[in-house]
């Protein structure tokens, strides 16, 4: 049958509401397709902005054998920076206003892993290029791709060893002239590289606001082993760069080391994390940061 969904969410950081629909087998066949309307504002993206997005997606997604998956999604939405600090650099000041991105995502999917929760064994691959503007109309005129990583190994005593990694890059094409800072690639935070803050790593202005990147690396390693039942320990090491240029790799990198833990509560899984900097990529402080997330496994 069909899925409808409706998340509304109101904070004194974030503002989301999305109504979705989807049809697992469209006309018969493993073929589902999917709408979405949205409304989502965020200030807690930076310290000088805010930032608004509000549209529609339309979702087709195609499993392909067992273990692979596609996925075709086209989206427009109008993304607008507001409430900018009057003190901002030149560069965040340009972002100020509103566009309208116009935007075809594809999405290539393999994934092994004997459980998407807790991972054993098994592997997971994500490549998605995409492409805005032009043809597709809009105001933002950008192309790129990402890559993304995983790698589980079952260990002697329950020892979980996890290898990630993740490239992507971005850029302008045709008459585009830069890349919106809402598009560009950001490390640094729960996500990625868990000793620094939340998009700490990567290029600044002059007041230390980050700007974000047209190329991104980053790996992590990570090592999780049972205390007791429904909770594990972890260590894992982060690095990675981002780069001012698009299909770059002359970024400073970054680097953390870290303990830990993994809880499976009956409301959920989360993730308790406090990550050290070692390598700070030439513009960062040299603090502990602890991290809070959802989901078992990083």
């Amino acid at each position: 049958g069909q899925k409808f969904r409706m998340r509304i969410q109101y904070g004194s950081r974030r503002k989301d509401v999305v109504i979705a629909l989807t049809e697992p087998y469209f006309l018969d066949r493993r073929l589902s397709l999917g709408g979405e309307l949205f409304y989502r504002e965020a200030n807690f993206l930076s310290s000088v902005y805010d930032q608004r997005n509000y549209g529609f997606s339309i979702v087709t997604r195609k499993a392909i054998g067992r273990f692979m998956s596609a996925s075709l999604e086209y989206r427009l939405e109008e993304i607008e920076i507001f409430n900018v600090n009057r003190d901002v650099s030149e560069q965040i000041g340009l972002e100020e206003g509103s566009s309208t991105k116009s935007q075809v995502t594809t999405s290539l999917v393999f994934d092994t892993r004997d459980n998407p929760f807790l991972t054993r064994r098994g592997q997971r691959f994500v490549l998605t290029p995409f492409v805005s503007g032009g043809f597709l109309g809009g105001s933002t005129q950008i192309f790129g791709v990402d890559l993304e990583g995983s790698q589980y190994f079952l260990l002697p005593y329950d020892l979980i060893l996890l290898l990630n990694a993740r490239i992507a890059a971005v850029n302008t094409w045709g008459s585009g002239d830069r890349v919106p800072i809402y598009d560009r690639l950001f490390l640094g935070g729960s996500n990625d590289l868990r000793g620094f803050d939340f998009r700490d790593v990567g290029p600044k202005d002059k007041n230390g606001e980050p700007l974000g990147g047209k190329t991104l690396a980053r790996a992590t390693v990570e090592l999780t082993f049972p205390i007791i039942e429904k909770v594990r320990g972890a260590v894992f090491t982060d690095i990675g760069f981002v780069e001012p240029k698009a299909f770059n790799a002359g970024g400073r990198p970054a680097s953390d080391v870290g303990l830990g833990l993994r809880l499976d509560l009956p409301i959920g899984p989360l993730r308790l994390d406090y990550g050290y900097p070692i390598q700070t990529g030439g513009n960062n402080k040299r603090s502990g940061k602890f991290n809070f997330n959802v989901g078992y496994q990083f």
